[in-house]
């Protein structure tokens, strides 16, 4: 029979509550990407970014970020998080299938 250390173990516990409380903000997190990705696929999609990206609207980006009125960083952008998402629900897999 294995020995525990009741103390390690607590502390162990109030660790995983710390990573768990980081966890519920991180879904909370996904939500808001959620509701600004949805605008900016609505507006990519829309006449008026062909329109804006065909006049080359300047728009001011902050340094090292990449302009939405290109094609990559929207496309980019839908992919990424296609790839989060997927690693999410890897990592929500594992943890069933470990129980």
């Amino acid at each position: 029979m294995p020995q525990y250390d009741p103390q390690a173990l607590q502390q162990k516990y109030e660790r995983w509550r710390e990573l768990h409380r980081q966890q519920e903000q991180a879904q909370a997190q996904w939500l808001e990407a959620e509701a600004l990705l949805h605008e900016l696929q609505a507006y990519y999609q829309s006449l008026q970014w062909r329109e804006d990206h065909a006049n080359n609207v300047p728009i001011e980006c902050n340094n090292g970020e990449y302009c939405i009125l290109s094609e990559d960083t929207l496309w980019n952008m839908l992919t990424d998080r296609d790839e989060v998402a997927k690693r999410w629900m890897r990592l929500g897999l594992d943890a069933f299938d470990r129980n």
